[in-house]
């Protein structure tokens, strides 16, 4: 599996966050097109009751979205209550370009969602023009994909 590519980017909450490419605690991290996308914002709701039992496995759940801080804010005030996990702003795309969730050709972001081992190693991945929902297949899935060690046959 791929290493992930990192982060450094700003929290709705005002904190930095900072992923090296590398090993670290397991992660689920879905880039979404900002709260201007009605689908993004669906996919947002049906990650929130999933939240826990991802945590519950030892697996952060974070988000990353194309809205400037000031628009998250205001998006996330509207919300019926908060979110269960870190909001991160990614404006300038780059995130979104080192991950590999943007068409260059249509010069456009793009949806995607990346289980990230605690080895700093991508074990799934959706990239794509619709946003990912399958959280609970995913949730079935996880156990099975970190516990497949890619330096030996299983």
């Amino acid at each position: 599996p791929p290493p992930h590519a990192g982060f450094q980017l700003e929290a709705i909450d005002g904190s930095r966050a900072v992923r090296a490419p590398g090993p670290g605690r397991p992660m689920l991290v879905v880039f979404y097109l900002g709260f201007g996308c009605l689908h993004c914002v669906e996919q947002l709701q049906a990650l929130r009751p999933h939240t826990g039992a991802f945590t519950a496995l030892g697996i952060d759940v974070l988000t990353i979205g194309t809205d400037d801080l000031a628009t998250m804010r205001n998006a996330h005030a509207a919300l019926d209550g908060p979110m269960p996990f870190p909001m991160l702003a990614d404006p300038s795309l780059r995130a979104f370009r080192d991950w590999r969730c943007h068409d260059d050709f249509e010069d456009q972001p793009l949806h995607g969602t990346f289980l990230v081992d605690g080895d700093g190693r991508v074990r799934f991945q959706d990239v794509s023009h619709e946003p990912f929902v399958a959280f609970e297949w995913l949730l079935g899935e996880t156990a099975r994909l970190l516990a497949f060690a890619p330096d030996r046959r299983n």
